[in-house]
């Protein structure tokens, strides 16, 4: 396990002295998707905390902005990766539990 990480922290060092663009493109990639699923775990704890009404339906616009907005990024790119993200499966089951479709 010890030479496994040794080699994987090789590997990644090795990769950014190649291709440092590459990197620098994986690192905004990831920054912006650990954003996005913030945003999202936010509105929806508000969403689940909201007991109706104008509460909900303020929350309800504020998600589906946010929807509009990721799937627009780089030409609905953006947001095919979030869906393979590890964190987004437990939020697309509260967007269900919550009935909040995309």
């Amino acid at each position: 396990p010890l030479f496994a990480a040794m080699g994987d922290s090789f590997s990644r060092t090795a990769s950014t002295c190649w291709d440092p663009e590459g990197t620098a493109s994986l690192v905004r990639k990831k920054k912006a998707q650990r954003a996005a699923i913030n945003q999202y775990t936010e509105l929806l704890n508000r969403l689940e905390q909201c007991q109706g009404g104008q509460d909900r339906d303020g929350v309800l616009s504020e998600i589906k902005r946010a929807d509009r907005e990721m799937m627009a990024k780089q030409e609905g790119k953006f947001w095919a990766g979030l869906q393979e993200h590890a964190d987004w499966p437990p939020l697309r089951e509260k967007r269900t539990r919550l009935q909040v479709q995309p």
